[in-house]
């Protein structure tokens, strides 16, 4: 029975601490796309990510973008949990117990007898270190929680600035097989831009300044994109929009 309760305590224990990675995940994610497009002058409640991109993009930036972070926040949960579970799991030792009986009966003073405390000090001093501790591991939890967010936060305006340059300079890293720019025939006009994020109904572009027009950012419904171009090498890949 009490190996039953112990299997149960663990998984307990693995649902709670898997709620509380992919709630963490999910706004990590959600705080660098809202960066992102607020950077690009967007408001992100126009466009709505799915909840597998969400988790996706704050995985992305855990294990890629911030793995020193992730690492210096794990080293720091480590170095200050580790010697309280070592300390529980020692105390159940019997040979601790009674190694520590033997030096408390030399140590312990021979001449006066201890007086103990009343109980209600006892109890009060028992909650005092209870919430102490309770304290600390949520003033730690709400430091770790905060760099997180900035940490994502930063990562989504640096990344909009850096595509700026790009897009506005023309100087896309031509890594992949296609260009990132685009020819986006919209409403039977074709423009040059990039398509910087969407949603089920809507799309957001760079479009490229112009005689005609400057560069701007635009959110226009997916249904106003007629035909999408990807460029490589001067030929040219149509898709239906």
């Amino acid at each position: 029975m009490s190996e039953k309760l112990s299997i149960f305590k663990e998984l307990m224990n693995a649902s709670i601490l898997l709620a509380l990675v992919s709630s963490l995940l999910y706004i990590s994610g959600a705080s660098y796309i809202e960066s992102y497009l607020t950077e690009w002058g967007v408001e992100s409640s126009l466009i709505a990510s799915n909840t597998q991109e969400v988790l996706v993009q704050g995985a992305s930036i855990w294990f890629v973008g911030g793995i020193y972070s992730v690492i210096t926040a794990v080293l720091l949960g480590i170095g200050i949990f580790s010697p309280l579970y070592m300390v529980s799991e020692l105390s159940k030792s019997p040979l601790v117990r009674k190694t520590s009986s033997l030096i408390y009966e030399v140590l312990k003073p021979k001449e006066r007898e201890e007086l103990e405390p009343p109980y209600f000090l006892q109890l009060i001093n028992k909650w005092l270190l209870q919430f102490s501790m309770l304290f600390a591991f949520l003033l730690i939890f709400l430091l770790l929680f905060y760099k997180l967010l900035d940490f994502s936060s930063s990562q989504g305006k640096e990344k909009a600035a850096n595509e700026y340059k790009e897009f506005s300079s023309n100087t896309v890293s031509a890594d992949g097989l296609f260009s990132r720019k685009k020819l986006l025939t919209i409403n039977g006009t074709e423009k040059e831009g990039y398509i910087l994020a969407n949603s089920d109904s809507l799309a957001v572009l760079y479009l490229l300044s112009s005689d005609a027009k400057p560069e701007q950012v635009l959110v226009i419904p997916l249904s106003t994109i007629n035909q999408i171009k990807a460029i490589k090498n001067g030929t040219i890949k149509n898709r239906a929009g």
